[in-house]
């Protein structure tokens, strides 16, 4: 039987692997799951322009779908061709019991079940994208993860921007926007995980489920404004990472001592606010 691969496929893909798989399971806390089995899934089309705009709006630094995979090709002894790309982009729901934890905690320091979500969730999420990878190249189709290749990836901290944004190909895909926060508000809520792979295959874009405005969700109720512990975020700067980064990073020693992993995490602006848990009514 030929399978066709199609959003549905890689819906029923990633919800069969946070159902089963080990690696989305709170085993150091209460074995529950750290992202619910219910995601969401959007796809454009490797040659949308807007990936030409984000080296304008994230920095020329930041790879086009075809730069990256061009990349990949080139270091696999792959022949390269562009005019098949498309980009699926994903959001993983976070564990409702974990966004009430991490908003009850404390004002400046997060919460056991957050800790462990930015450590093993994020594991999790490399790891779909891993499984994803693999279950393409048994059909026969090419797929390459740009943020998880060590090689190819990196962060610019002067700005503190990586050259392959998951947040911004969901953009792209349509699932939502951004908000004040630089959090990106979609139907499961700001308090999320995401990824995308590139994969060598025509798939229908959703390009114009894209708001045009890419505050389009966010209703500027300033929740996330008087959340934030050190004041990184405003009306007048939106979020301003040079304050953001200090905080998060001075949860290390906190997170080591207290739960006994070693990561850092906040996460405050994104539990208790208007979008926490979906896209708010204006």
């Amino acid at each position: 039987m030929i399978e066709v691969i199609n959003k549905d496929w890689f819906i029923n893909k990633i919800n069969g692997f946070l159902e089963d798989n080990e690696s989305n399971k709170m085993n150091k806390v209460d074995g529950s799951f750290i992202f619910e089995p219910d995601v969401i899934v959007g796809i454009v089309d490797g040659n949308d322009a807007i990936y030409t705009r984000y080296k304008t709006i994230i920095g020329e630094f930041h790879l086009t779908p075809s730069e990256a995979y061009e990349w990949y090709c080139k270091e696999e002894s792959i022949e390269f061709k562009n005019c098949n790309l498309s980009i699926v982009a994903y959001i993983l729901h976070i564990n409702q019991k974990t966004k009430t934890e991490n908003l009850n905690y404390s004002k400046t320091m997060p919460s056991e079940r957050w800790a462990h979500t930015r450590l093993f969730g994020e594991q999790a999420n490399r790891n779909i994208q891993e499984y994803l990878i693999d279950e393409l190249k048994n059909l026969e189709i090419t797929a390459f993860a740009p943020a998880l290749d060590k090689r190819l990836f990196f962060i610019n901290k002067n700005i503190w921007a990586s050259n392959w944004s998951h947040r911004h190909s969901c953009f792209a895909a349509g699932l939502g926007s951004f908000g004040l926060s630089d959090g990106f508000i979609n139907s499961r809520g700001k308090a999320m995980r995401c990824g995308s792979l590139i994969v060598d295959l025509k798939l229908p874009t959703d390009a114009l489920n894209r708001p045009s405005d890419p505050y389009e969700f966010c209703t500027n109720c300033g929740d996330c404004i008087s959340r934030c512990p050190v004041n990184a975020i405003s009306f007048e700067n939106r979020h301003d990472k040079m304050i953001c980064e200090p905080h998060v990073s001075s949860t290390v020693p906190f997170i080591i001592k207290t739960y006994g992993i070693d990561i850092y995490g906040c996460g405050l602006c994104q539990v208790g606010v208007a979008c926490s848990n979906g896209i708010p009514k204006k």
